[in-house]
């Protein structure tokens, strides 16, 4: 919109694309095209179809009045006072056409008679209904220039707006009144739908004026291409059409009069539908957008599950690492009065490994690790434990709920599962094959215990086991 309006999220701040310049322009030219080919046949006499009257001023209201609230509520998101006067203008617009059909001579029976309606009502209805409205469009352009800035506060944007409102109620009210007072207060306008008086009186090129005023105003705000200037022109193209058509036609049903009707729908059309399709246009990019994010989200999930098994997992044989160790006993070595269950803590090593990785290189000695910490890893969740890569050729395996027999059962049945892997290995001074040896410690419930010491405890077992021969196990606790 104007160049001074720093609210850049509005609907009506977004500058009018090239297609949808092109598609103004081709819709203009229809407007004056098929506006001037009716012209000269404008007084021709047509069946008066009250039907078509009836549909057309009813999409005339709901045209005018969704257009009020959508222009109202971006008035409420912005504070742009322009924005109130032009919501208020549409709100009048919609209003008149209401009353303006209520009082129509013989389409509602005698209703217009039972608000107090003369036979001048809607007739002059008509004219302070478009005179109001180009009146409203003039105002608009004035505050547009004059008071670019957002009103400061809430407080001042709902005062604003309720008074705007009210003073348009009142408006509609008062010209009501006036209009139903007519044949007494105004002057005659319309004899059996004839009303080439507007003309002779000098009140209809008053109007013409009037509306044409309002177009070089809405022309002028243009420059800019917003995408609201430029469908708000199209639908005062149209109403001046209308009212040309409507004025030189003469008589109510006559071909120009039809006509007139139709660039009416089109001048109450055209801001709202530009209005929702670019609605729908900033819906299909936010959609898209929420969907980039989502692709984002799962995409930086993905990541921080990948830097989790980075963080967590043992690079060479992907079972958990020494990090991932300590959390889980300092998890498990809770205050004693907690701990109710038995802990049991497994260290395993490899025998003799540094001779099988000069007899048979770094890449066997690899391909063993990784076989014998899956081996681990398998019969320790078999176990209901917990197994991870301590460093280097060593493992640890964490067992709860288990006396120390039966923790001894198990370091038995991993130092087997090992054994039966029978991998070679020539150098062993233990087997011609690679075993393990095991040093383990059970922590009674409730018993206080550091985990250094824990550790250093089962350490020592796996010296011993060392000590004694390798390829056994050796528990205390």
């Amino acid at each position: 919109m104007h160049g001074n309006y720093k609210v850049a999220s509005q609907v009506f701040d977004i500058p009018s694309s090239s297609k949808q310049r092109k598609l103004a322009i081709l819709i203009g030219v229809l407007i004056i095209s098929v506006s001037l080919v009716a012209l000269p046949f404008g007084m021709t006499a047509l069946p008066a179809t009250e039907t078509f009257l009836s549909a057309a001023i009813g999409w005339l209201i709901f045209g005018d009045m969704l257009t009020a609230f959508i222009i109202y509520s971006q008035y409420r998101a912005s504070g742009l006072p322009a924005l109130l006067v032009l919501s208020c203008t549409y709100l009048y617009s919609g209003l008149m056409t209401f009353l303006h059909i209520l009082t129509f001579p013989d389409l509602f029976g005698g209703l217009g008679e039972m608000i107090g309606a003369g036979g001048q009502t809607a007739g002059w209805l008509w004219v302070f209904w478009h005179s109001g409205f180009s009146f409203g469009i003039l105002l608009y352009a004035w505050v547009n220039r004059k008071w670019s800035k957002p009103l400061s506060s809430k407080e001042m944007i709902f005062n604003y707006g309720t008074a705007g409102i009210t003073l348009t109620l009142l408006s509609v009210f008062a010209v009501f009144e006036l209009t139903a007072l007519g044949d007494r207060w105004l002057p005659d306008i319309i004899q059996e739908n004839d009303y080439r008086k507007l003309n002779t009186s000098g009140i209809g090129p008053v109007l013409w004026i009037l509306n044409f005023f309002a177009l070089m105003a809405v022309w002028r705000r243009i420059k800019g291409w917003s995408m609201l200037h430029l469908w708000l022109a199209v639908a005062m193209l149209a109403l001046l059409m209308d009212v040309t058509l409507t004025l030189f036609a003469g008589m109510r049903f006559t071909l120009g009069w039809y006509v007139a009707k139709i660039n009416s729908v089109i001048a109450s059309t055209v801001v709202i539908c530009a209005v929702v399709n670019e609605v729908n246009r900033l819906f299909i990019r936010l959609s898209e957008q929420h969907r980039q994010l989502m692709e984002s989200g799962l995409q930086l999930e993905h990541a921080n599950e990948q830097l989790i098994r980075l963080t967590n997992l043992d690079g060479l044989t992907e079972i958990p690492n020494r990090r991932r160790f300590d959390e889980i006993l300092a998890w498990e070595m809770v205050s004693p009065e907690e701990r109710n269950t038995a802990l049991s803590l497994l260290i395993i090593d490899i025998d003799c490994f540094k001779a099988y990785n000069d007899y048979y290189g770094h890449q066997g000695g690899d391909h063993v690790l990784k076989e014998i910490a899956w081996t681990i890893y398998g019969v320790a969740k078999q176990e209901q434990g917990f197994a991870a890569r301590y460093g280097g050729e060593e493992f640890v395996v964490v067992l709860s709920g288990l006396e120390t027999q039966e923790t001894l059962e198990a370091a038995e049945r991993l130092r087997q599962a090992i054994a039966s892997l029978a991998v070679e290995h020539k150098r062993s001074k233990a087997e011609p094959y690679v075993t393990i040896s095991i040093g383990g410690y059970r922590l009674a419930p409730f018993d206080p215990m550091e985990a250094e010491e824990l550790i250093r405890r089962a350490d020592r077992c796996l010296y011993r086991a060392k000590e004694e021969g390798r390829n056994r196990s050796v528990v205390e606790g």
